[in-house]
């Protein structure tokens, strides 16, 4: 599939021309050294208690060790976002008052209501009560502002016509928005290059896990508000375009998108528990059993790390996303068992293009923004300056390559290296080659967006999705039209998946995860076994194994 084929535009959580959405409740959570957090103020058009859940919400585990925060969750059906504010006290309030001001919107607006809209008035009305408890006339001017007649406010807008209940709910709490168009402040989908730049080539294995839906933890210590950012850029880069529903086996409308809870601490176990029962977890069975629809979340509180039957797959953050190269490392994945998830050479590959054009664009961020300076360039050096020495970015990439993370190349891999290059007298390897040029072609040049890098981000994961689903569907149909005349039910017979199949659809040949991921997505989406075929290269008289 060209990169052009879709890359200007793209669903994201925006609404209607950013409009700030209606709020179902306001309130004020306090810390007080003899009762713990308290709700000193609430206002609410909504029947959904405020105590006794909310305040744990919106002050996770360990925030007193930051000065201020932002936290998103959800609460009985609704999207919550709190700003967290720690200001100096007297001694009788142990020297800090922890202030956090949250706010409750309609989930029918996106993953988060669009209650990012409100942050920055949040943060100021936070800092003014962490120096003054007293001053709540913000509060209520904000609380007054909200229209007087607040019924679609609350209860979530869930009537959908018959029929269309998940087309509908992808399309309209989404926009389509041109890839040339900014992301207002405070968007979560801002953090998406730091998303990349945190996980490194580990980022294509959390996608393969959110795409097989997944129960997926993020843990780490506060601020929480980079994580809570994280959480929505894995659900909307896993999405499903909803242009490829009709591919999909019935009953797949659940697995669609992942779902969101975003911060959950210890008061969430039991909920937690509760979506575990719903499904297998996604896991391969052949008794038709309906698997989970999954989710992602984070956490700062540790004992639900503890807990493995919570969660299919846990990654453990670093201390600091934002330390320099010489200090950083990629975040731990592992599965539930305790086995590393570790990245395939080919996702060391795909992330070496994505981190090029990334360079790209801050290197031309940095270098053009004097116009005058740029102008007396010529068409040679503006070459130079548009596509930089490969060895230049290597260096830059290799500073934060971490080999710990990645999957050791196999001997069947090197074997059949060492046997193209001796088959070619030293050529580049073709097949190498091709794989390559289908990565860039998805992938695109998605540095020259400027302004809308970050949709430009998403697109190019929406697109690796569809040449994924497009191209299985492409071999189901291919197979059935084979096996037409055979007298076995479509579904009695496994989908033969070869060496080329699994290098078609973007991924490692050599990788045993990446082969069960795509029967595990086979049987999730199409409700078709598939077995892949074993293949061997014969060299000299000696068979080579290839899978």
């Amino acid at each position: 599939m060209s990169a052009s084929t879709d890359s200007s535009v793209t669903h994201v959580d925006v609404g209607s021309e950013n409009e700030a959405p209606q709020l179902s409740a306001l309130f004020v959570i306090r810390f007080d050294k003899k009762v713990g957090y308290t709700v000193t103020w609430k206002r609410s058009s909504i029947d959904v208690s405020l105590d006794g859940a909310v305040e744990y919400k919106s002050l996770p585990s360990g925030l007193h060790n930051v000065k201020s925060d932002l936290v998103y969750f959800v609460h009985e059906g609704y999207a919550g976002l709190s700003a967290f504010a720690n200001e100096a006290a007297s001694a009788a309030e142990r020297n800090a008052t922890f202030i956090s001001v949250g706010i409750l919107v309609p989930l029918s607006y996106g993953r988060l209501g669009r209650s990012w809209l409100h942050a920055s008035r949040l943060q100021k009305i936070a800092r003014t009560l962490a120096e003054d408890p007293s001053a709540v006339a913000p509060l209520e001017e904000f609380w007054d502002e909200q229209p007087k007649t607040r019924v679609s406010a609350s209860t979530p807008k869930t009537d959908q016509p018959n029929g269309h209940s998940r087309e509908r709910t992808l399309s309209t709490v989404t926009a389509i928005i041109p890839s040339d168009q900014s992301l207002p402040p405070f968007h979560p989908a801002l953090s998406i290059i730091d998303y990349i730049d945190t996980f490194g080539p580990l980022v294509f294995r959390l996608q393969q896990a959110a795409l097989l839906r997944k129960r997926i933890l993020f843990v780490g210590a506060p601020p929480v508000r980079t994580t809570c950012e994280f959480v929505y850029d894995l659900s909307v880069l896993s999405s499903i375009p909803s242009s490829l529903n009709h591919l999909l086996a019935p009953g797949a409308e659940g697995l669609l998108r992942l779902r969101s809870l975003f911060s959950v601490g210890v008061h969430d176990i039991t909920l937690l528990e509760k979506l575990g029962s719903l499904g297998n977890g996604g896991e391969i069975s052949h008794e038709n059993e309906v698997p989970s629809q999954g989710w992602v979340a984070c956490t700062t509180d540790e004992i639900i790390a503890t807990k493995s039957k919570l969660y299919d797959i846990i990654v453990e953050m670093p201390p600091s996303t934002d330390a320099p190269p010489a200090e950083k490392r990629w975040p731990t994945i592992k599965t539930s068992d305790g086995v590393p998830v570790k990245a395939s050479q080919r996702d060391v590959s795909r992330y070496r293009l994505l981190h090029h054009q990334l360079w790209k664009y801050r290197h031309n961020s940095e270098e053009g923004e004097d116009e005058n300076e740029i102008g007396e360039l010529d068409d040679d050096q503006m070459a130079l300056l548009a596509h930089p020495e490969s060895n230049e970015v290597d260096e830059d990439f290799s500073e934060q390559y971490d080999e710990a993370g990645v999957e050791s190349t196999t001997w069947s891999r090197l074997a059949y290296s060492g046997f193209m290059w001796w088959a070619s007298a030293g050529e580049t390897d073709a097949y190498m080659t091709k794989e390559r040029e289908r990565d860039r072609e998805v992938l695109g040049d998605i540095s020259n967006y400027e302004e809308g890098l970050h949709t430009a981000i998403i697109a190019y994961f929406h697109r690796a999705t569809s040449v994924l689903i497009n191209n299985l569907n492409s071999m189901i149909e291919g197979s059935d039209d084979e096996n037409a005349d055979d007298d076995d039910d479509d579904d009695e017979y496994a989908l033969k998946i070869s060496r080329d199949d699994i290098s078609g659809v973007g991924l490692d040949t050599w990788s045993e995860a990446d082969r069960a991921f795509v029967q595990e997505f086979i049987w999730m989406y199409f409700g078709r076994r598939a077995e892949i075929d074993g293949a061997n290269l014969e060299c000299c008289g000696i068979r080579i194994p290839i899978l």
